[in-house]
């Protein structure tokens, strides 16, 4: 089938994508608070801790997936189909083998979690369980994953965004019913997550013999050859997502393993909407990019410079407010959220989003300085750059909460201070030097939009109090309000040729 390479395709694949992206978020706001409220933040925290283990495991998939849509695309755009299906059929004997081996640690892993983990001996199988079915979704999933690459083959993405949503559905349906007419244990949120994959798995399958009849299932083109070529390309992926691991993924099984169950399920609460933040900034940044690579390709360094410049502005006023506001009535939000905590539970949890928040700031407006190594490809150092900060990371986390005695702040505040110093220094600077300018070339035009971050709380902090907050209405009343002001405000900075701007870089 030909790829569809139009622009309304392109909307509608970021249109859907982007939906998905609503829909699994709005799930996770429905689950937490009924986990939290009926078997306890502790039990909340292990369905994140349990997928964070699988994004540990992920990595060794990372090698051989990351880039393996890239390689079947490519051949199959120049209608080679017998090397498109070489690929093809590589990365499925690939990913049996990884299966096999993951397969194998979750039978030793699984049976002596309450070993590894502190894990209350109420939940201890609930845990064990949990684990166990979570292990099992990923397995099927990346038994499976080679039939994702049909979408990407021919643009189709929005289908594979669809296909998210039902999956997200499926398995928001099957919460509510287990939750609600059975019990509420966390193992029914796996379970749930395990049949929605196995479902949308076979779905997948068949939409590869939809759009890509041409890719086939056949063993005798499972070569090495082609999956060592995959695994070499794909090995800087496995690092980036080390890095990430050790940035993020660790912090629930650091909470775990040195502060302590409990203190954990509250990290994983405080954790969700400072998470969804990092998606955000991650899924606009890269928007940018077609446009700086049109003026690099062109040799325009000062229009290239020029526009990594209106990106700043951007990506301040489309982000700054929100956050803002997240920090104002974050409080609010998780009181009304999550009932069934107290006050200073509610206070902590409050303390440690805004903490891990904060770095968005200095993320969003250095994002698109951070696209700049891909437009010049030169992807090496920042790679090591953010391996080395989340080795410092963690080794701050364990010195923090061992000798000093600062349990999950030591944890959320050694991200955030390296994050930031990565963002500051490492982002504007490796950017000024890719395309030859001075060190400190960006720098001026960001700390101009981070001036404008203690006015926006201040205007914020001013609406809660003269209106004060009490129910789901009324926090939705002061966002809208204070959203209003807040733009307004922007806008007075940044004018609005910056929002047609947007607008018109949206489209695009």
């Amino acid at each position: 089938m030909k790829a569809n390479m139009g622009k309304k395709q392109s909307y509608k694949n970021i249109a859907m994508n982007v939906f998905a992206f609503v829909v699994q978020f709005f799930i996770s706001f429905y689950i937490s608070p009924l986990i939290v409220s009926k078997v306890g933040a502790s039990a909340y925290g292990f369905i994140g801790l349990a997928n964070d283990f699988v994004s540990y495991a992920a990595i060794i998939a990372t090698v051989f997936n990351s880039v393996a849509s890239r390689f079947i695309a490519n051949s199959f755009y120049k209608k080679d189909y017998e090397t498109a299906n070489y690929y093809f059929n590589s990365l499925i004997a690939a990913n049996i083998a990884i299966s096999a081996v993951l397969g194998l640690a979750g039978v030793l892993l699984v049976p002596n979690l309450d070993k590894v983990l502190s894990i209350p001996t109420s939940l201890v199988f609930d845990v064990k369980l949990t684990f166990a079915l979570i292990f099992g979704s990923y397995i099927i999933s990346l038994l499976t994953l080679v039939f994702t690459t049909s979408t990407f083959v021919t643009n189709r993405t929005d289908i594979q965004g669809i296909r998210n949503i039902i999956q997200y559905l499926i398995r928001f349906a099957l919460v509510v019913v287990f939750l609600n007419l059975i019990s509420v244990r966390i193992y029914w949120v796996a379970l749930a997550t395990l049949i929605a994959t196995a479902v949308i798995s076979i779905m997948n399958m068949s939409l590869t013999k939809r759009l890509t009849p041409e890719l086939k299932i056949d063993p005798s083109k499972a070569k090495r050859k082609y999956a060592v070529e995959l695994a070499k390309s794909g090995s800087w992926m496995a690092l980036t997502s080390i890095s990430t691991v050790l940035l993020r993924g660790l912090d629930l099984t650091v909470a775990n393993i040195f502060v302590g169950d409990y203190e954990m399920g509250l990290l994983s609460i405080a954790r969700t909407i400072p998470n969804n933040v990092t998606s955000v900034i991650a899924t606009i940044a890269p928007i940018f990019t077609p446009v700086f690579i049109a003026y690099y390709a062109q040799d325009n360094i000062t229009g290239l410079t020029s526009n990594v410049k209106k990106t700043i502005n951007t990506m301040a006023l489309i982000l700054f407010v929100p956050i803002s506001g997240f920090i104002v009535f974050s409080y609010d939000f998780y009181a009304l959220w999550q009932k069934s905590l107290s006050s200073d539970e509610l206070m902590l949890i409050t303390v440690l989003s805004t903490l891990t928040v904060v770095q968005a700031y200095f993320n969003s407006v250095t994002s698109t300085m951070g696209q700049i190594s891909v437009v010049v490809n030169k992807l090496k150092l920042p790679v090591f750059v953010s391996l080395g900060c989340g080795i410092i990371s963690i080794i701050a986390e364990i010195v923090l909460i061992k000798f000093f005695g600062m349990g999950l702040y030591a944890i959320v505040l050694s991200t955030t201070v390296v994050m930031i110093a990565r963002y500051i220094v490492f982002n504007s600077f490796y950017a000024a030097w890719c395309l030859k300018q001075p060190m400190t070339y960006f720098l001026p035009a960001a700390l101009k939009t981070w001036l404008s971050i203690p006015v926006l709380i201040v205007l914020m902090i001013l609406i809660r109090t003269a209106l004060p907050i009490h129910s789901w209405m009324g926090l939705c009343l002061d966002a809208v309000l204070a959203g209003g002001v807040g733009y307004v405000f922007m806008l007075a900075i940044y004018g609005r040729d910056e929002l047609n701007a947007i607008l018109s870089k949206l489209k695009k």
